[in-house]
């Protein structure tokens, strides 16, 4: 634990709440003002462009990111070069397939040669993502990127009908309220951008009603969080034959199921909007007003569906997401492989816009930890103790009933004692310390017999 977040933890309520607010105002300085207003603008305007118009977009962009990462990256001046490639090589989007991809693994072995010179690494702000391995992952992002990322997020708000300013609730992975704190409030305020923060740690039968009734007297226009932590919320209120209308919620890091949203939109009374993005910024989509699918952001970068052979998989025909992104400059990060499965749907989306079609994202479908003190815990929040771990290739969350979790860790070299007792000390204070942790140690996590990896296996039923 930071010092700056011990300082937090002990801190009273409301010295809590101006910490979150000054982090809002940190924000606001870097992705809000004119320059977001003005770029908001130009990107509602960009998904209403003709194809051959967007494509003349990516282009640009990406021939610009190729400069760029060709003068001042050290990792793609020596790539384009063994390739014998410049600049000037890339005279099409698919151009593009003339590098190699980049995997997780090669990020991560190579980090500070991926960093643009222009750069101080204090300069840059940092991210990191577990991935559905459980195998962290850390990058970094400039300002920009941020700025970009808020502008693609807030086009999909705004075609729902909200605008900056709007109360907003939250349901995400943030630790914003002690773990061991027992009683209200569960939740903390950025009064800068009326943001409210409910922590997904405290979420149970018995906790609850005091969510449903701060979220009644905080009146949001609408509420964003994690597919399964939004199911667990939304079941509560339908079991007790209540409704909280709200104008508009949204999801995303976990697939939605069908089940998911029908429960959501029945106990909000309203339209669930999923999206698709990742922590590296290379890669976003959204739903429209029709909720047939996810519009492709192709003007936030570019992104190919390639097959097991790497070939471009054809209109309806499923494969991996590797992506590029436009506007991290900082660290670029080009034909980034993920390991998220999708199609490109071949008909346009009746609303007009032009912007492809991507199918729904097959990615990490967990299952919810249920703890000894009857707290519902998604998976998504569990990957946040491994994300620093750098010294772990992958690992597996299996709970055997309410009393008992296995986590199964397949080491790297450089795994030692305090990495252990750091994930022990992190995930009991997720957990409680009520549920006995086990950690076992294998050489591979086995998939499924249709060759997937899930992360968290629950053998404890999940009821309401």
């Amino acid at each position: 634990m930071s010092r700056l977040t011990e300082l937090y933890e002990q801190s009273p309520v409301a010295i809590q709440n101006l910490a979150v607010t000054l982090y809002g105002v940190k924000v606001y300085r870097r992705e809000y003002g004119a320059k977001f207003n003005h770029l908001l603008r130009e990107f509602e305007a960009n998904q209403w462009l003709s194809p051959a118009a967007l494509e003349e977009l990516q282009l640009l962009r990406l021939r610009q990111l190729m400069t760029y990462s060709f003068e001042k990256v050290p990792y793609y001046r020596k790539l384009m070069l063994e390739h014998g490639l410049t600049p000037s090589s890339f005279q099409s989007l698919s151009d593009i397939r003339k590098l190699p991809v980049l995997t997780r693994e090669e990020v991560r072995q190579n980090v500070t040669e991926l960093l643009s010179s222009d750069f101080k690494r204090s300069q840059l702000i940092p991210g990191r993502t577990s991935g559905t391995t459980g195998s962290p992952l850390e990058f970094y992002w400039d300002e920009r990127a941020c700025l970009m990322k808020n502008v693609v997020d807030w086009r999909q708000k705004g075609l729902a009908g909200l605008k900056p300013g709007d109360r907003m609730a939250f349901l995400l992975g943030r630790v914003v309220v002690p773990i061991e704190q027992q009683q209200p409030p569960f939740w903390r305020h950025n009064y800068l951008l009326r943001h409210l923060f409910f922590s997904s740690f405290h979420l149970s039968a018995r906790t609850a009603p005091h969510y449903l009734a701060k979220l009644e007297a905080f009146q949001p226009k609408s509420l964003e969080g994690y597919p399964s932590t939004l199911f667990i919320l939304a079941s509560f209120l339908l079991a007790e034959k209540r409704r909280l209308p709200l104008k508009v919620v949204f999801s995303s890091s976990e697939t939605l199921f069908p089940h998911q949203r029908e429960t959501i939109e029945e106990a909000f009374q309203c339209k669930l909007f999923d999206f698709y993005g990742m922590a590296e910024r290379v890669v976003f989509a959204t739903e429209c007003e029709t909720h047939n699918g996810k519009h492709l952001n192709v003007d936030f970068g570019l992104t190919e569906v390639l097959t097991q052979s790497g070939e471009p998989a054809a209109p309806g025909e499923l494969g991996r997401i590797v992506a590029t992104g436009f506007f991290n400059f900082g660290m670029p990060l080009i034909r980034y492989q993920t390991s998220d499965v999708t199609a490109i749907q071949p008909a346009p989306c009746s609303c007009g816009r032009t912007f492809p079609m991507m199918e729904n994202v097959t990615t990490k479908a967990e299952d919810i930890i249920t703890t000894k003190d009857g707290r519902y815990i998604s998976s998504s929040i569990l990957t946040h103790p491994f994300k620093p771990l750098h010294s772990i290739a992958e690992s597996q969350i299996i709970q055997e009933d309410r009393d008992h979790i296995t986590v199964k860790i397949v080491r790297r070299e450089n795994f030692t004692p305090a990495d252990e007792q750091f994930l022990l000390t992190e995930l009991k204070k997720r957990l409680g310390e009520g549920i006995e942790l086990r950690l076992e140690y294998v050489t591979e996590i086995p998939r499924t017999s249709a060759g997937k990896f899930r992360w968290v296996i629950s053998k404890v039923p999940l009821e309401f």
